[in-house]
């Protein structure tokens, strides 16, 4: 049994609110703690955008989109606060579905495929 960091299992949970994987997920704790969850967004027939979804106790989560730079992302959307990871996935989905997106995991996770439909679809429709 691992000792997993508090800040790790709370990312991992909100990545199984969004039918994501916990190696999607990063982590960490000491001198900063924070982590951050990968995946993407879909619109149509389009390539995918990349996400990363960014916490810190301090900052709250941030959902930043890759800008197309190297390795540059822009903060589109925040939630304050610590919240429960249902809220958090309504969040991200909500935000994601305002920028006529759809959740994927990335091309280059292990694995990589859409989110499938189904025990935690939450979609809004």
């Amino acid at each position: 049994m691992t000792n997993e960091p508090p800040a790790g299992a709370h990312l991992q949970a909100v990545a199984a609110e969004l039918g994501l994987q916990p190696e999607d997920t990063r982590a960490r704790t000491g001198d900063f703690e924070g982590g951050r969850i990968r995946f993407a967004g879909r619109a149509g027939d389009r390539e995918p955008s990349d996400y990363l979804l960014l916490w810190t106790p301090d900052a709250g989560w941030q959902l930043a989109a890759d800008d197309g730079r190297d390795g540059a992302v822009q903060v589109v959307a925040t939630l304050p606060g610590g919240r429960p990871p249902e809220a958090v996935a309504d969040f991200v989905l909500g935000a994601l579905t305002g920028r006529g997106e759809r959740l994927v995991r990335r091309s280059d996770e292990p694995g990589a495929e859409p989110v499938p439909p189904g025990g935690k679809d939450r979609s809004p429709a």
